[in-house]
């Protein structure tokens, strides 16, 4: 088994090679280029922006004669904060290719480095004794925050539609067995986001089919290299297979010097986010520590006071919304307004989830003689459920009926974000894998409830809520809830 070039591949590298570094590579690189100057115009765009209002609400707002904003010194000073922040979230590599179009880690280093320049400004405002305006902090911080989060989200949702359509992706090889292969496959086919789409699999088995999870195989991985460059893909993504020992993947790397493609390995880690993993060379194994979930702790704390400020603010806010559409059930329908349900919460205690009344009274007990209509064993959902009320379906649809969930918020039954909140009889079917959605409180919004709510079986649900569970972070947290108003607002999955 040899992954090198053989002699006579060589002749047709010659020619094909080329052609493929000439064409797909600089393909892949031209939509890299394009993307983050996209990102430089638009960081240092809204970073001028931002300072230009702190700038004129420091003017507005001066309360120092003695000081004129828009003399040198002020407007010096300004520029250069623009110029540290920009630089900042340069070397932080929030334009970096490995974070941008999925997951938080973009949002996250954007964060941390606006955070790093407010230290630095602090510490140069200490050294040179000038006191910087309480306005322009307040207003730089969060507005600058604000327009920079909303302006990699704007761009990565453009990202997301140019990927729908087949453009600005990686074309990629997987090579592995057929298990690994067929689960890589379902995993990067789930979103576009992911920005891979896979062209070809070689396959470490003998005796290999046509196809796997739909991807065609152009065999093993005998001349891997040759299948490799005559596919044109941009990437190489290996998966954990015995056949594929440490020696073959140096070989297979050696051999692809100059052409540009990216050797990906996966390993067998199912549901563990990045944060949890790191990387540690021993004697030249890069070995994976991974960390324990945390249940516990200060950022713990952090969750629960953003809960309870979070979900009490929320209350104050749609108190007239709750008054109202309290009035519409008791005009519309007979029985009470609010339906308090049993369901069970953090390390498998009971409370009473609150939400408004959308059945006819009495729905309970019609549960028996609908259930076979459903496929769904554990989690009961039917999307024409003659049980629900006019009114109520219009609750369902924008889950408008789990505003009152907030009070649960408040009281601390329940969290903004977590996992779906169980009925006592759904736990009781539960495997012991899904008895660790226990670990944390249930939430009024979830993975599940972004990704397709009532549309989702089971089996997806709970891989959602314990990938969840395992791997939360107050800034996954809040892309969250973000999310959450979009998928209300479309009304997908909802019935």
């Amino acid at each position: 088994m040899s992954l090198g070039v053989d002699p006579v591949a060589e002749q047709a590298l010659g020619a094909t090679g080329a052609e493929v570094e000439s064409s797909g590579d600089r393909g892949r690189a031209d939509w890299e280029r394009q993307y983050g100057r996209i990102l430089v115009v638009s960081d240092l765009v809204f970073l001028t922006w931002t300072f230009i209002t702190a700038h004129v609400v420091w003017a507005e707002n001066l309360q120092q004669p003695d000081i004129d904003p828009y003399t040198w010194f002020p407007i010096t000073f300004s520029i250069l904060m623009l110029v540290l922040w920009y630089v900042v979230l340069t070397v932080a590599g929030t334009r970096d290719l490995r974070v941008y179009g999925a997951g938080p880690e973009e949002y996250k280093r954007v964060f941390n480095s606006t955070l790093v320049v407010f230290a630095i400004i602090a510490f140069i405002g200490y050294i040179l004794r000038f006191q910087i305006p309480g306005t322009y902090v307040v207003v730089l911080l969060p507005f600058g925050l604000l327009l920079l989060s909303l302006s990699r989200w704007s761009w990565r949702q453009w990202l997301l539609v140019r990927r729908q359509h087949g453009h600005m992706t990686h074309d990629a090889i997987v090579v592995g067995s057929i298990d690994a292969v067929a689960h890589l496959a379902v995993v990067i086919n789930r979103s576009a986001a992911f920005g891979y789409r896979l062209s070809g699999a070689c396959i470490t088995s003998a005796d290999p089919p046509a196809h796997v999870a739909g991807v065609p195989v152009l065999g093993g991985v005998d001349d891997l290299t040759t299948k490799v460059i005559n596919a044109g893909t941009n990437a190489v993504i290996i998966t954990s297979s015995d056949a594929m020992h440490p020696e073959m993947v140096r070989r297979l790397g050696w051999d692809l010097e100059g052409y540009d493609i990216e050797i990906i390995v996966a390993p067998s880690l199912a549901n563990i986010a990045g944060p949890r993993v790191h990387i540690r060379p021993v004697a030249g194994l890069p070995l994976l520590h991974v960390e324990q979930p945390s249940y516990r702790g200060a950022q713990r704390w952090a969750k629960d006071l953003l809960d309870r400020v979070g979900g009490l603010t929320l209350l104050l806010l749609f108190s007239p919304i709750l008054v109202a559409l309290a009035i519409a059930i008791k005009l519309t329908s007979s029985g009470r307004v609010f339906f308090v349900q049993e369901r069970v919460g953090r390390d498998g205690k009971t409370f009473g989830m609150i939400k408004f009344r959308s059945m006819v009274e009495g729905a309970d007990t019609m549960l028996a003689d609908l259930q076979p209509d459903t496929s769904n064993v554990v989690m009961f959902k039917m999307r024409n459920d003659p049980r629900v009320t006019k009114v109520g379906r219009f609750l369902r649809r924008y889950s408008l009926d789990e505003l009152p969930q907030l009070l649960n918020v408040v009281k601390g039954d329940m969290s903004l974000v977590g996992p779906r909140p169980p009925l006592v009889s759904e736990v009781s079917g539960y495997a012991a894998e899904a008895r660790r959605r226990l670990l944390v409180r249930p939430g009024m919004t979830g993975p599940w409830q972004i990704s397709g709510r009532s549309d989702l079986d089971w089996e997806e649900t709970m891989r959602l809520d314990l990938y969840y569970v395992e791997n939360w972070s107050l800034v996954g947290d809040m892309l969250i809830l973000w999310k959450t108003f979009r998928a209300v607002v479309s009304s997908a999955g909802a019935y």
